[in-house]
């Protein structure tokens, strides 16, 4: 009988378009978040926002997975804070849309993947903070959102487990982010670090979440992004595997 793919669940960004009326909004994703999970043998799926228990209740039954995707910054309120000059909210309905994916995905102990915005709402939800801008508030002269050269070096515990999977000590990877993980969570540890000491990843206890801060997907031909997806998709798969000996029984 031939393996089922994985399916794993991908959260969408909102692209606003204030100027129409009524107010008008579009579910968007980069392809290549959909375009790594294939490359490492899984099955992408995108998931419409959702905000009653049963629809994300149905959804989850689905999934053997999910991945929470960049985007803009967390609402400050979620760790206490006010909403300092030059922090840009994630739409409240992705936000929270994602909180009670998050939540019943972690009851229901789906592996989950957060990348750059989705690492940092890990984070928050867990019981952490973050600097709402890394150059005012970590004073750190690296530039995390270079456009114009995105690529930093990034330094990876090698006892960790990301250390484990990526197989290498230091990387280069694709940054784009003004925001970073002040507080750790309660449940967490910083893995990654950039050269200015800003957290690039962080792990938890449990082996069902990785947490990263830069953009693997943006280079998806990379050996470690193609490490850290397998990897992930590998944890989806054992899964698929229980659940089927659940069902049989």
């Amino acid at each position: 009988m031939k393996k089922r793919e994985p399916f794993i669940g991908i959260t969408c960004d909102i692209q606003h378009y204030k100027r129409m009326k009524p107010p008008y909004y579009e579910l968007v994703c980069d392809y290549r978040y959909p375009q790594a999970v294939k490359q490492a043998g899984g099955y992408p799926i995108l998931l419409p926002m959702a905000f009653g228990e049963k629809i994300i209740h149905r959804y989850l039954d689905q999934m053997d997975g999910i991945i929470i995707v960049g985007g803009d910054d967390v609402d400050p309120k979620l760790y206490g804070e006010k909403k300092k000059r030059g922090t840009g909210t994630v739409p409240k309905p992705r936000i929270k849309f994602e909180c009670k994916l998050y939540e019943e995905a972690k009851r229901r102990k789906l592996p989950v993947m957060g990348i750059c915005y989705g690492m940092q709402l890990i984070n928050v939800l867990e019981g952490g903070s973050l600097f709402q801008d890394i150059r005012r508030d970590a004073r750190s002269r690296l530039n995390h959102r270079n456009k114009k050269n995105p690529h930093i070096p990034v330094t990876i515990d090698p006892t960790s487990r990301l250390g484990k999977i990526i197989g290498k000590r230091r990387i280069i990877a694709h940054c784009e982010h003004h925001q970073a993980v002040s507080t750790v969570a309660p449940s967490f540890k910083p893995v990654a670090f950039a050269s200015d000491n800003i957290i690039e990843a962080i792990e938890s206890r449990s082996k069902k979440i990785l947490a990263i801060q830069w953009h693997p997907e943006r280079l998806f031909r990379a050996p470690s992004t193609r490490r850290l997806f397998r990897a992930f998709v590998m944890m989806c798969r054992k899964k698929t595997k229980k659940a089927k000996r659940r069902r049989r029984r």
